[in-house]
């Protein structure tokens, strides 16, 4: 069963980057964690992120998908172009010794510096279905379209 699970995140993740229109690192504390992240647009302001985190002080991984809602506030006035605050969820599982399933939020904002690299600060909180411990961090990074 986890095989499999594992083979369709995979799956999922490598589709996803074909697709891709960004690609992004990530730094979370706490705890402290690296990452990766594809993102791909769906509409003019909505996007899917996929991430996969590595806590190297468990050893444990987050792996998740969310869908988020991303405006970017140039369309309302012109000198705040590439400002792009965010609020969104999804599925996000964690894999330590034991592995849960369960909802991610995500709170943040993205700065363009030009029109292809950005850097994004963002709150994250993962609520386990099965009652687990939950994760609340601040992410970190960089993303290059």
């Amino acid at each position: 069963m986890r095989k499999t699970i594992g083979l369709l995140l995979l799956l999922a993740l490598g589709s996803l980057a074909f697709a891709q229109r960004a690609v992004s690192f990530r730094l979370s504390l706490p705890p402290a964690g690296l990452g990766f992240g594809l993102e791909a647009p769906l509409e003019q302001n909505l996007a899917f992120r996929g991430f996969a985190d590595l806590f190297p002080g468990g050893p444990s991984f987050l792996v998740g998908g969310e869908l988020l809602f991303k405006p970017d506030l140039g369309q309302v006035d012109r000198d705040l172009r590439g400002i792009r605050p965010y609020f969104g969820g999804g599925l996000a599982g964690w894999f330590a010794q034991s592995s849960d399933l369960g909802l991610h939020l995500s709170l943040g904002v993205e700065v363009l510096l030009d029109p292809r690299p950005g850097v994004f600060l963002d709150g994250e909180y993962f609520y386990p279905f099965g009652g687990g411990n939950s994760l609340s961090r601040v992410v970190l990074g960089a993303s290059l379209r």
